[in-house]
């Protein structure tokens, strides 16, 4: 059947059931259905037919005829129904029976069927297999652990088609996985600039998907599961498409498709240090032969500037800003100011109005060496970054934020846990003992720390991500000890973890510690607190009514009644935006207080039909 059954053992399987179609009436019956396929028999086929044969307000009648597209089972039924006088023939293809699942087919899939893979002009099997050995083989060198969709790739040679001379590796960010194509560079900055995600259309752009077989069509998953294709894994599944105007698809022809396998090869044998060089070349065999590709990374031989990356819509890091606050700790180093007019004096003199030079007041330490890298690193983008990164701490390995950066960009989350494990001790090591008992309390107002408290949450996020809840909470306390303004927004994290683990009172203790926080998040969570120690009491209400003047969207999408607001990571107070992001923030704390989502429903008078969701989010106050 033209379906997934999902859920239901480990994997995904298409139900079977006995479908006959009368060829006088016109009309279909099925018989039983819903079984797995290794638990069809004949018996089946043979009900089913039974059934429709017998029943006046169906077919009504017995066949002269069968075809059925089973050689065994024609014989089986033969043998049957000889007696009975009906003859029954084995046809490879029953054009009818195709009809109806397609039609089946189009009303489940709620439109037209994507086309499949055999659609592509003199595609075959054989031309098929190695573009899959292919895939298989991308898969499982996993380069988006290297490379991120900011790194994109030049394909110099061979030669490619006006829509395939740029492509970026998916996968990073751990949802979509595979290739996708531009035409130019500066198609890639209409993508990175479009500020909602149908901003930008991607008609004419090709894209290699990988996906778990229920997602793929349909075509597809019966030629793998019908001629053992190889596949990497569950989610492995390659299939390229072509998107085309008014949202139609295109498969590729056997020319693409080889043009893919072999690309898919080249990047599947690049090494780490090639991709570092910026330009390197793979001679790989394909259905073709033997095939060159020329690939290089054009952001990394050329670095876009912090003008640029700002001209095409990219937030600027703010720990760049940085570099300037370490220009004027050394320039003021040896210096004695009798007030804070006259150091504003001094300052002003050196710095006001001035570009930031690199060379004046240049480190003089390796440390301070390897963090003016990391400052650079922070204005630059995909490869750049961690090349930057590995330069810093081959300068000096007590560079916390070399760690950092590395550890954004892997998307193993385990990896990014020791490194971010070994950032803190390289922070400890730059800072010394004594920073942490004399200015604890007031850490961000101390440039140099910044780095280890980058590490710490690093850590302390990635801890929570991973389930380790109790040692999140242990170091996101530890952020607020030694930094009690909380410039990195700490407490909007704490907060929904303190009530999801059910640690109340020290929740009740951190919003009597943040009693001016104004923000929609801590409204709505100070009412869920009188609510789980209260119930519906006039207290609750009180609050609750706050939070809804506060931000009044935010209920809708607690309860999964809101459209979704896409913020690119911006948003207002009071505004949809910050409701979404109040609702993904504190979700699973609505959801894991028996009650209180049905209490926030009746409070706002909405209705709530649908089930209740939750993507996390991070929130960043530096300043």
């Amino acid at each position: 059947m033209p379906a997934w059954v999902t859920g239901d053992g480990p994997r995904p399987f298409r139900p079977v059931t006995a479908m006959w179609v009368s060829l006088r009436t016109g009309l279909v019956h099925t018989g039983e259905g819903g079984r797995r396929p290794e638990e069809k028999d004949f018996a089946m086929a043979l009900d089913a037919l039974v059934g429709f044969a017998t029943d006046e307000k169906l077919a009504g009648y017995r066949p002269g005829k069968l075809e059925v597209n089973d050689p065994a089972l024609a014989e089986h039924l033969a043998g049957l129904l000889a007696e009975a006088g009906v003859r029954v023939e084995h046809c490879a293809r029953l054009p009818a029976l195709e009809r109806c699942l397609k039609d089946l087919a189009e009303h489940l899939n709620r439109g037209p069927l994507p086309p499949g893979a055999m659609e592509g002009k003199a595609v075959t099997i054989e031309r098929l297999r190695p573009y899959a050995e292919a895939a298989k083989m991308f898969f499982e060198a996993a380069p988006w652990q290297h490379l991120s969709n900011e790194d994109l790739i030049a394909i110099e040679a061979p030669a490619a088609r006006p829509d395939m001379r740029f492509a970026v590796v998916m996968g990073a960010g751990g949802q979509e996985y595979g290739l996708g194509f531009y035409r130019s560079i500066d198609q890639y900055w209409e993508m990175v600039e479009a500020e909602q995600p149908g901003d930008f259309a991607p008609d004419g752009l090709w894209a290699v998907n990988f996906d778990d077989i229920t997602e793929i069509p349909m075509a597809d998953a019966d030629l793998w599961e019908d001629h053992g294709l190889p596949v990497a894994g569950d989610r492995a599944y390659p299939w390229a498409i072509r998107y085309e105007s008014r949202g139609r698809l295109r498969r590729p022809g056997a020319d693409v498709l080889v043009f893919f396998e072999g690309l898919l090869r080249a990047l599947a044998a690049t090494t780490v240090d090639e991709m570092d060089s910026g330009r390197w070349t793979k001679r790989v065999e394909t259905a073709d032969g033997l095939v060159e590709y020329r690939l290089s990374l054009p952001f990394l031989l050329k670095p876009p500037t912090r003008q640029e990356l700002h001209d095409h819509g990219r937030m600027l890091d703010r720990r760049a800003m940085e570099q300037l606050h370490a220009q004027m700790d050394r320039f003021l180093e040896g210096k004695t100011p009798q007030s804070v007019e006259e150091l504003n004096a001094l300052i002003q003199k050196e710095f006001l109005g001035k570009t930031l030079d690199p060379t004046k007041h240049s480190p003089r330490t390796p440390l301070e060496k390897a963090q003016d890298l990391c400052y650079q690193a922070f204005d630059a983008i995909g490869r750049r970054q961690v090349k930057l990164a590995r330069e810093a701490l081959a300068i000096s390995p007590d560079c916390a934020d070399a760690y950092v950066l590395l550890a954004e960009n892997t998307p193993d989350k385990a990896k990014a846990l020791d490194l971010y494990a070994k950032g803190i001790e390289a922070g400890r090591r730059a800072l010394g003992e004594e920073i942490f008992r004399e200015d604890a309390g007031r850490f961000w107002g101390i440039n140099r720390t910044r780095p280890f408290m980058r590490a710490l949450m690093g850590l302390a996020t990635t801890q929570e991500r991973l389930g380790r809840r109790e040692e999140a909470i242990g170091n996101y306390q530890e952020l607020l000890r030694l930094n009690a303004n909380d410039n990195q927004g700490v407490r909007d994290l704490l907060l929904p973890l303190l009530l999801v683990m059910g640690c109340d009172a020290e929740a009740q203790r951190l919003l009597a510690q943040y009693e001016t926080d104004a923000t929609a998040l801590w409204a709505y969570l100070r009412a869920l607190l009188a609510f789980r120690k209260e119930g519906d009491s006039a207290e609750a209400r009180r609050l609750l009514e706050r939070a809804r003047k506060v931000n009044p969207y935010v209920p809708r999408h607690l309860l999964g009644e809101a459209e979704p607001v896409w913020s690119n990571g911006r948003y207002s107070l009071g505004s949809p935006e910050e409701a979404a992001f109040c609702a993904e923030t504190c979700a699973e704390a609505w959801r894991s207080s028996p009650g209180a989502l049905d209490w926030l429903a009746a409070i706002a008078g909405i209705s709530s039909s649908n089930g209740r969701r939750s993507r996390g989010s991070a929130h960043d106050r530096q300043k």
